[in-house]
């Protein structure tokens, strides 16, 4: 296995496409449906499902893909060490986070107040094992996950095996999020109950579908729901939002989004009679403490939502 070979898995499965990767990478398209196919012979499983429209990412896949991009960031890091060591005054923050654009928002925050200073700041997004991972392998100083109630347990003692500490943020509603295409964006409601819901498809990301999450369709009540869209990427949820008719199940936190000018074509609903409660926290290594840097990051982050466990720990 190669290393040109994990950077090419990676392309194929951000662009869904043999030939936009085989573009972006500057190859041709038989060479690199060549190197994957290998690549998948020497690992013994198919990383990418063809179909008519592109490829698609199998579930051994995405485990694949989940590990390599940590790979690839690890290797990038390696190679930058003595750029780092070479600037004894920079400081450093690494951020990794689940596409929540209100930490990006909160990150521009705490670079302009730095803006006379040598600064490096790295962000990072993915899924939430993901944003785990980074941190628990030291590639970020710190993460923000999000999860619902029900799993809150279950996830705390993965975090604890892994050394890390979790810090809620904020706990909220579980809400329903509908954008112009669907007809209750003009609606004068404030709440919705499922059975409204249900004449209208699901947009859903991956990890949600393939585990170990699932269980919150489950619980809802929303398994059976067969027209559903899944994706990988918050962009491309937004996207079905804004053209189809389609809603989306989350732990968004709206106070939060009043703080930035993101989603203002966006309407959340409070989901009538559910339990459960979607909370946002970030993590750190037990071991590891906190910079001056991030601790005010933290602290900017922490302004945009009611914290509902006390003073925050920094």
């Amino acid at each position: 296995m190669k290393l040109e070979q994990i950077e090419q898995a990676i392309m194929v499965a951000k662009t869904k496409s043999i030939s936009l990767a085989a573009e972006s990478l500057f190859i041709s398209q038989p060479n690199l449906s060549l190197s994957i196919k290998k690549l998948e012979e020497e690992i013994g499983y198919p990383i990418f499902e063809r179909t008519n429209k592109g490829v698609d990412v199998t579930p051994l896949g995405q485990n694949f893909i989940d590990l390599a991009t940590l790979i690839m960031l690890q290797i990038r890091q390696l190679q930058n060490i003595g750029n780092y060591a070479a600037r004894k005054s920079q400081q450093l923050l690494s951020i990794a986070h689940m596409h929540y654009r209100y930490v990006n928002h909160a990150a521009a925050e705490l670079f302009n107040n730095h803006s006379d200073q040598e600064i490096r700041l790295e962000i990072h997004e993915g899924i939430r094992n993901q944003v785990i991972s980074m941190v628990e392998d030291r590639l970020c100083d710190v993460g923000l996950i999000g999860m619902f109630s029900h799993y809150h347990k279950i996830t705390i003692k993965q975090l604890e095996t892994k050394g890390i500490q979790y810090f809620r943020l904020c706990s909220s509603p579980v809400t329903v999020l509908v954008g112009k295409g669907n007809p209750l964006y003009h609606a004068d409601i404030k709440e919705v109950t499922l059975d409204m819901m249900r004449e209208f498809p699901l947009v859903i990301f991956n990890e949600v579908e393939l585990g170990p999450y699932t269980s919150i369709l489950d619980t809802l009540g929303l398994d059976n729901q067969i027209t559903r869209v899944v994706v990988s990427e918050r962009a491309t949820l937004c996207d079905m939002l804004d053209k189809t008719p389609c809603y989306s199940i989350g732990a968004t936190n709206v106070m939060a989004y009043q703080n930035t000018d993101y989603y203002s074509d966006r309407r959340a609903f409070r989901l009538k009679d559910c339990t459960i409660t979607g909370e946002i926290g970030w993590i750190k290594r037990t071991d590891t403490a906190l910079s001056d840097l991030v601790a005010e990051f933290l602290q900017i982050l922490s302004s945009y939502f009611t914290v509902m466990n006390g003073v925050m720990p920094i």
